[in-house]
């Protein structure tokens, strides 16, 4: 009987030995190209969550599936016309700049995919070692106290007290040997077990790769160059603006120094009065030189990170958006609050590496929980300032809607005063220039509130950065 048992042992340790060397068969990744995964969806069980609540059942990873390119959506953005709303499509089919994080995270997915398959075999295996293990432990300790306690009875005025005890001893020190052996295998299977599990669940930071919707990677960066790219973009639409008044601008003080030249002519304006004149225009000029260039170079950023041939920038257009006030106004604070912080990849990570660190329980779970809370607090405070900076620049939008009326109310006054010569040509230069600035101050104003916009947006997706 004590033979057979030994025999078992061995051979489970022996399992056990050569479990933790097995070489899982798997084809190689890369030998054909890689193509993105369709992650599972979000009802589907993860890996690690079947592992713990099914140790004893058998597991198979499932392959991942190819998906199909969304014609209408690839077509839809597959042409010269840039919109804000249609930026992340554009960019999930041609911005190099997330082809190449995505193609980098989509290697990394296989090979984690193919590692998992024996990661999940052997978590399994060991699963059922342990149990099986267990079981030997309880069997040794058992018998070990059996013969501690039938030692702990021998009465010394036994004539054979001496032999009985030497033999009950030396049965002790062999089942206490073989007992340590084996609960040093049972630690070690569950130390497997546990590391293994951990990196299963880190894995899970590449899975669902095509799907932006879920917290991972690849969609947090997808997230992160659509938002960049949007800003960019609307600063190229301002700076057009801009460029477009400093144009008229320039043009205006122009005439306003062959004005002042003429005036200087007829002895009713002085000689400060022209370079004064001269140098406004100069300025004008350099600075409208100065922002074309800016406006240039801005374009050719947008190009190249949406994915267009240098030699095709001249074919765009960028489509001027509107403000969605529909969704301000949709906009519930409180709601979007608590998903700021739990959909941020700050606050998810740290949740993710304190789930299986083990502290004393008077401190570690607090330590812990103070932690996450912290994060989630500093979330939650960048979300405040976006959200109050979102409801300033609606203020501010509003605001210019009445200086919009105000400019085309004073457009046609002064062309009125004008023509009735209530104002020299001179001074209804000068009133068209400060037109100007107003007409440039309402297009600031609806960019900002977009930009502002889209932070929020992008905020409640959980892309703060925070440090």
């Amino acid at each position: 009987m004590k033979k057979s048992i030994c025999k078992r042992i061995i051979s489970l340790i022996l399992i056990t030995y050569f479990a933790c060397n097995i070489i899982y068969a798997k084809p190689n990744p890369f030998e054909t190209e890689v193509s993105e995964p369709v992650g599972e969806q979000k009802n589907i069980k993860s890996d690690g969550a079947i592992i713990s609540n099914n140790p004893y059942k058998e597991y198979t990873p499932i392959n991942p599936v190819k998906p199909g390119v969304d014609v209408n959506e690839y077509e839809s953005v597959n042409n010269y016309n840039i919109y804000i709303k249609t930026l992340d499509s554009r960019i999930k089919y041609f911005s190099p700049t997330y082809l190449n994080i995505k193609e980098g995270a989509q290697s990394m997915y296989w090979m984690a995919y193919y590692a998992r398959g024996g990661n999940d075999t052997l978590v399994y295996n060991y699963k059922e070692y342990t149990t099986e293990i267990l079981d030997a432990v309880n069997m040794y300790k058992n018998l070990k106290n059996s013969y501690i306690m039938q030692r702990n009875h021998l009465k010394k005025d036994d004539p054979d007290y001496e032999t009985k005890y030497e033999d009950l001893s030396t049965q002790i020190a062999t089942y206490t040997g073989m007992y340590n052996n084996v609960l040093g295998t049972y630690n070690m299977t569950n130390r497997t077990i546990t590391g293994t599990k951990s990196a299963l669940g880190l894995s899970r930071a590449l899975y669902n790769i095509g799907n932006i919707d879920n917290n991972n990677q690849v969609a947090y960066a997808r997230r992160m160059v659509t938002k960049s790219l949007s800003s960019v973009v609307l600063t190229y639409m301002q700076l057009n603006t801009y460029v477009d008044i400093l144009e008229k601008q320039t043009n205006l003080y122009y005439d306003m120094y062959l004005l002042k030249k003429k005036n200087y002519e007829l002895g009713i304006a002085t000689a400060l009065d022209v370079s004064t004149s001269l140098d406004n225009y100069e300025t004008s000029k350099n600075t409208y030189k100065s922002t074309q260039n800016t406006l240039n170079n801005v374009k050719e950023q947008v190009a190249i990170n949406l994915g267009y041939k240098i030699s095709d920038i001249d074919k765009l257009v960028f489509v001027e958006p509107e403000v969605d006030l529909l969704y301000i106004d949709s906009i519930n604070f409180e709601n979007d609050k608590e998903r700021t912080y739990t959909s941020n990849s700050s606050y998810t990570s740290l949740k993710i590496s304190d789930k299986d660190r083990k502290f004393p329980q008077s401190t570690g779970e607090d330590l812990l929980n103070k932690r996450q809370e912290y994060t989630a607090n500093k979330i939650v405070t960048e979300f405040e300032n976006i959200y109050a900076n979102l409801k300033a620049k609606r203020i501010a939008y509003e605001s210019s809607m009445y200086l919009s009326e105000i400019c085309d109310i004073n457009e046609k006054a002064n062309k009125r005063k004008l023509n009735n010569k209530l104002v020299s040509e001179l001074e209804y230069k000068g009133l068209e220039l400060q037109n100007l600035a107003n007409k440039l101050q309402v297009k600031i104003a609806k960019y900002d509130l977009i930009n502002a916009s889209n932070d929020y947006y992008y905020a409640t997706l959980g892309n703060i950065t925070i440090s």
